[in-house]
Formats: structure tokens, C-alpha cells, sequence
């Protein structure tokens, strides 16, 4: 006879633009894969992205909230924490064809438990490959807890082109003290951290559909060349590979 309680449960809704606040409980972590479109999950440490090739892990009791981009589909697999499936901090992870495939075929399966032997052996799969899968830094953004950092975390948020002077102006301290706050609570410079909020921005409009020349504008940058070095210099691809790999992901 079966327990009550099963080892893994999942969660699966498609969503348009807008906030999405999916279940959380403390004794469950979570597993957030968008299989189409792109999300933004934002908690109290920092935020992350999650195009269709990428996943974020957020332990139990960790509150977050996910900002929609276009027709999304989360599909999201919640573990007992008890498992301790992965460590107990918030991180992307890279989601190759046969981990998609085995987190769709999860999603529907589910319940899980580890009484049932077919049950026990996907979920081992499960864990084996995210256990073995490095957590992806380029796609995570921490966010400063300082007062004036974070004032000046929000002011960059809905600033994108403003000279970053003028901005520490605004937030209530000068560049230097805000660069040695930053550098502190982040580990990151604030042209660093300024260069990585564009880029998760760009992620999501391109996962959006929008076009390269028109999310460049849109971030920021003055000619679509500039943010094309920009965004291979944070992300290791031309804006045109990275859409061929989301695309081949979502499709694979």
C-alpha cells in the first residue's frame, strides 16, 4: 500500500504575460523548467532566468515570485526535502535533451514514490543528472541587501541607459561607496552588474520573440553591434547562436 505523502509532486501551467506566484511549502524544493518561453524567477538573494535549455532549483522555504515573458509553459517537479536532492541554495542548471525529456516524462508521471521500483529509478536519474550538472553563474544576478545598493539596484532596473553617476546621486551615496558595496554584496563591479541586468533583460524579451535590433534599443545599447560584444562576452554566444540553441533545446 502506498504512503500518503509521495516523494515527488509536479506542478504544470501555461501562462502568459505577467507575475505568476507558483505553491510553495517548506518542505518541498522546487525544480522551475519553462519548456517554452522564458521565465524570471526573483527571490530575496537575487534573480535568474530560465530560457527553455536552463532550469532554476529553489529550496524549500525560499519565497519567489516569476515574471512571464510571452506563452510559457512551467513545468515544475517539487521534491520532498527530505530527499535533499540538491544543495540547499538557489541556482540555474543546464538542461541537456535527456534531462528535458526526463523532466517532462516526471511531470506527467507524478506523484512519485520511492516504494514503486520504476517510480525510485526515474527519480535517481533525476538526481544523478542534476547533481552532476555545474550551477550556471551567468545567468543569476545577486542582489545587494545595503539600503543604498539595493535603492540603487532598482534605480539601474528601470534605468537602463542613465550614466551611473547621476544614479548613486539619486540613491543617496556616492559611485565609490556604492562600487565598494556592490563589489561587497554582489561580487561584482556595478558596470558588471548593470551588464548582467541587460542581459537577463535581453534573454527574456529575445525568448519573447523580439528581434535583436530592437532588444538592443531596449536594454540600452546604442547599436546592435555593441550589445551583440556585449552579450557574447556575458554569455559566451552571439544573440543569433543562443536563439539557434534555445530553439534546438525546445525542439530536441
Amino acid at each position: 500500500m502506498r504512503q500518503a505523502e509521495p516523494d515527488v509532486r509536479s506542478y504544470a501551467v501555461t501562462h502568459r504575460n505577467g507575475q505568476l506566484i507558483l505553491p510553495q511549502a517548506e518542505q518541498w524544493d522546487q525544480l522551475i523548467y519553462s519548456a517554452h518561453g522564458a521565465v524570471t524567477v526573483h527571490t530575496g538573494l537575487g534573480s535568474w532566468v530560465v530560457p527553455p535549455h536552463r532550469a532554476v532549483w529553489v529550496p524549500g522555504g525560499v519565497g519567489h515570485r516569476i515574471d512571464v515573458a510571452g506563452r510559457t509553459s512551467l513545468r515544475t517537479l517539487y521534491f520532498a526535502a527530505r530527499l535533499q536532492a540538491l544543495p540547499a541554495r538557489c541556482q540555474v542548471i543546464a538542461v541537456s535533451r535527456l534531462l528535458r525529456e526526463l523532466i517532462l516524462h516526471a511531470v506527467a508521471t507524478a506523484p512519485l514514490y520511492l516504494s514503486d521500483l520504476r517510480h525510485s529509478h526515474l527519480v535517481a536519474v533525476l538526481v544523478d543528472l542534476l547533481d552532476s550538472v555545474a550551477p550556471d553563474p551567468a545567468l543569476q544576478l545577486p542582489a545587494p541587501a545595503e539600503p543604498r545598493a539595493r535603492a540603487l539596484a532598482d534605480l539601474l532596473r528601470s534605468h537602463h541607459s542613465e550614466p551611473i553617476t547621476a544614479l548613486a546621486s539619486l540613491a543617496g551615496a556616492s559611485r565609490r561607496t556604492l562600487e565598494r558595496l556592490f563589489l561587497a554584496e554582489t561580487g561584482m563591479t556595478i558596470g558588471e552588474w548593470r551588464r548582467r541586468l541587460r542581459m537577463l533583460e535581453a534573454l527574456r524579451l529575445l525568448a519573447d520573440g523580439r528581434a535583436v535590433s530592437w532588444v538592443a534599443g531596449a536594454v540600452g545599447y546604442s547599436t546592435p553591434s555593441a550589445f551583440s560584444t556585449a552579450f557574447r562576452a556575458e554569455l559566451g554566444s552571439s544573440p543569433a547562436q543562443y536563439l539557434r540553441s534555445t530553439t534546438s533545446a525546445r525542439q530536441g
